[in-house]
This record gives structure tokens, C-alpha cells and sequence, in this order.
């Protein structure tokens, strides 16, 4: 009976022998070569094995056995991501989007499909990235509090230079973890790119008591103080810098800010377009390494 072969092959999966569950359903397949379990098994399990070819040959045959099955659609997806074939995946996430409308998890996974085939297709990301941010944003609707889903709305919005939707779910994100340093880091210099001095101000000053973080701080809080031509402050602010630093960025800031107070002397001070020309890099580098500390 096909019954046994079925059940034995679920215990094996569920114990994690995958070799022996797909043992078991390749030998159910000989006699039921269209049984949906038996397919959707095989298909896992080569998948886990990472066999990609035959997964998508198994799992593709069993979303056209069963084209409502939203389980078949969604395996369909994984292993389209795992080989590569985005727009397959795309295909089917949408699938399963469409049999189950209001799930969050199914949204955020073709949402993030999406965004994937967006830096894999250039000519047409941007239509991508704004499909990818449209579900992802009902997924948050429908679902609040979700962090990860929140940073990568922030990381589609950067992507799109739309700074200040970046910055408004950044400062989601710190309501839910106060103590997020990649969130603070973004509400701190999205603040700062978009003249909100009064919130960059406060989101340099809690980075500046970090270790690690301190240096990246001051030189933030030195900019909002020049663009607020508090020149008094900027120095003070540079003076202390160069206690913990001494790198160029660091020395550049106070010659300029020095020469704004006092004139310049015999050695110019670099103009303001370099410094800044200087600043843009280090924020950058700045935030990897917050994205991946959060990673690791």
C-alpha cells in the first residue's frame, strides 16, 4: 500500500534523514508517479540535499498537479532562490501570495524576491524595489513590530534615495529597541542629510558613549555644529576629538573649523567640499560595519 511508504517517509523527514525519507518516496513515485505527498517530500528533501535540478523538476510537477496548493507554490520558491532562477521565484511567491493573500510571511518572501531580481535586472529595479517596499509595507500593516521586515523598508528605501521614508522607519525600529546601533546610526545621519539637527544632534550624542563608535559620533556632531555655525561648539567638539583620533578626517575638521574662528594661516584649510568629500565614506563604512555586527 502507498499509505506506509508516505507515513514512513514523514517520520524520516520530520527525524531530519532526508537521505532515507527520499529513498522512501522515490520508491512510492515508481508505483504513484503523481501522488502529491510523495512529490512534495521528494522535492524537500532534495532541496535539503541541495539536488536543485531534480527539486525543481519534482516540485514544478507538483504545483501543476495541484495549482491551489500554496505549501507546493511556496517550496516551488525556495528552491527557485536557492537556484538562482529569481524570476521563477518571483513567479511563485506570487502564487502563494495570491492563494493567501493576508499572510505576512508569504508577503515578505516575495517581497524580497522582488527586491533580489531588482539588482539582478537593472533596467527595470526600480519598478521592483517599489513592488518589493509596497508588500513589505502591507506586511507591517497587517503584522506591526516586525524588525526585520522594518530593516529592509529601510534598506529599499536608501536604495531608492528616499531618505525620508528611511529615516521615519528607522525611528520605528529605535521605538521598538531603543539600544539598536544600526537604527540610531541611520536615524542620526538621515537626520543630519535632511536638516532635522534637533534629532541628529541627540542620535550622535547616544553614539558618542559607545565604544567603537565614538570617533564616527563626534565627527557627526561637528557637522551639525558647523551647519548650525555654532563655530565655538564645532571647536570644542573637534579639540576633544583628537584626543581619540588623529587621522586625517579628524585633523581636516579642526583646521577648518580653526580657520572659520580665526582666519587661516600659513597652511589653508581645506575647503568644505573636500571635508565632506571625506565624511561621505567614512559613513558608509560606518554603517556596514553596523549591518554586519547585526549580522554576525
Amino acid at each position: 500500500m502507498i499509505d506506509d511508504p508516505v507515513r514512513q517517509a514523514q517520520a524520516f523527514y520530520g527525524a531530519g534523514n532526508f537521505g532515507r525519507c527520499l529513498e522512501l518516496a522515490e520508491q512510492g513515485l515508481q508505483a504513484r508517479p503523481d501522488d502529491p505527498a510523495l512529490l512534495r517530500l521528494a522535492g524537500r528533501c532534495n532541496l535539503e540535499l541541495d539536488r536543485l535540478d531534480q527539486a525543481m523538476g519534482q516540485l514544478r510537477k507538483l504545483v501543476q498537479l495541484s495549482p491551489d496548493d500554496a505549501e507546493a507554490w511556496h517550496d516551488l520558491g525556495e528552491a527557485a532562490i536557492e537556484q538562482g532562477a529569481l524570476p521563477e521565484a518571483v513567479e511563485a511567491f506570487r502564487q502563494v501570495v495570491r492563494l493567501q493573500p493576508d499572510d505576512t510571511t508569504n508577503l515578505v518572501d516575495l517581497g524580497h524576491a522582488l527586491y533580489d531580481l531588482g539588482h539582478a535586472d537593472e533596467a527595470i529595479k526600480l519598478g521592483h524595489v517599489d513592488e518589493a517596499i509596497e508588500l513589505l509595507t502591507r506586511a507591517v500593516t497587517l503584522e506591526p513590530g516586525q524588525l526585520g521586515t522594518l530593516r529592509s523598508l529601510v534598506e529599499m528605501h536608501l536604495r531608492l534615495d528616499r531618505l525620508q521614508e528611511a529615516r521615519e522607519l528607522s525611528r520605528q525600529i529605535l521605538h521598538l529597541r531603543p539600544d539598536d546601533v544600526l537604527a540610531q546610526t541611520d536615524n542620526a545621519d538621515l537626520s543630519l542629510a535632511l536638516g532635522h539637527l534637533g534629532d541628529a544632534v541627540p542620535a550622535y550624542g547616544a553614539l558618542r558613549h559607545l565604544p567603537g563608535h565614538e570617533v564616527y559620533a563626534y565627527h557627526g556632531l561637528i557637522q551639525c555644529a558647523i551647519q548650525q555655525q555654532r563655530w565655538r561648539r564645532a571647536l570644542d567638539l573637534a579639540v576633544d576629538t583628537t584626543r581619540l583620533d588623529r587621522f586625517d578626517v579628524t585633523t581636516q575638521l579642526l583646521a577648518y573649523v580653526v580657520a572659520q574662528l580665526f582666519g587661516e594661516e600659513e597652511r589653508p584649510a581645506p575647503a568644505w567640499d573636500e571635508l565632506e568629500a571625506s565624511l561621505t565614506p567614512e559613513r558608509a563604512e560606518h554603517r556596514r560595519l553596523c549591518v554586519d555586527a547585526l549580522i554576525s
